[in-house]
């Protein structure tokens, strides 16, 4: 199993020593923890400094969550904003070859997008896509292309299928919890063997809530039999960031709900 290094508000070398102690040897770092809000000139600084914690801990990392806020859009409809943040996500996942991750995941749009160009920014992800998908392949990652709730792109497993049907080495990171007019299943279904990685966590059935797997409605040993028959042999990542009670998901808890997912999901 992994888990995202956003569940530590402060990372830290004795933190993520922690959860290799209780089981978990991935991470998929989340990138934002050094980009939100940080001054550009301390970006990449800590970047370094998140490696050096990673490696003093002897955790290893399967997958980068490229970095994503309301503005920072691959699918925007102005071509000048569209093309700088496009060159701005190129040196991001440069800068991720640092961590020698075999996953990228990346997020096809922000919110709230309009029916009416719902269109034209499908039209401008999937052509941005096909700008980075080679800076993925330069440092020997997978590209994937994550499915978003409400009105994002990549909405529907249909939907996402489609943004990335032109791209055969890009693959999709499944999130159970943002297929909201669906079950879970039916998207890991539909997606089959083109879900290359899984942000995992629970929820309500009504809308994302990243609770730890096994407090909410999913069906995992169904899902974890879905994935396995679709030929999924990747990281079980998970994205839990609370638990039902909305406090912060501790590793041990994480730890604790793969131990007693984990013998449903075996061959």
């Amino acid at each position: 199993m992994g888990t995202t290094t956003a569940i530590w508000q402060t990372p830290s070398a004795a933190s993520f020593t922690e959860a290799r102690e209780l089981g978990i040897p991935y991470v998929e770092v989340a990138l934002n923890q050094c980009y939100r809000n940080v001054p550009p000139e301390e970006v990449v600084p800590r970047v370094h400094t998140l490696k050096s914690q990673l490696d003093s801990a002897g955790l290893k990392v399967w997958s980068i969550h490229l970095p994503y806020s309301n503005t920072l859009d691959i699918s925007v409809t102005d071509p000048v904003a569209r093309k700088e943040n496009v060159a701005f996500m190129a040196g991001m996942i440069q800068l991720s070859a640092l961590f020698n991750p075999a996953k990228l995941v990346l997020h096809p749009s922000s919110e709230p997008i309009a029916d009416s160009i719902r269109e034209e920014r499908i039209r401008n992800a999937i052509e941005s896509i096909g700008i980075l998908a080679p800076y993925a392949r330069e440092i020997h990652a997978q590209l994937c292309i994550e499915n978003l709730p409400r009105t994002c792109l990549g909405n529907t497993p249909e939907e996402l299928l489609r943004i990335i049907e032109a791209y055969p080495e890009v693959g999709i990171c499944f999130d159970t919890n943002h297929y909201l007019t669906g079950t879970p299943a039916r998207f890991a279904e539909v997606a089959g063997s083109r879900i290359a990685t899984v942000h995992l966590s629970d929820y309500d059935g009504i809308n994302e809530s990243h609770w730890i797997p096994g407090e909410g409605v999913i069906d995992w040993k169904e899902l974890f039999g879905i994935l396995t028959r679709n030929g999924y042999s990747g990281v079980y990542m998970y994205e839990a960031m609370r638990n039902k009670e909305g406090e912060r998901a501790t590793p041990q808890q994480l730890a604790q709900s793969f131990h007693q997912l984990k013998p449903t999901h075996e061959k």
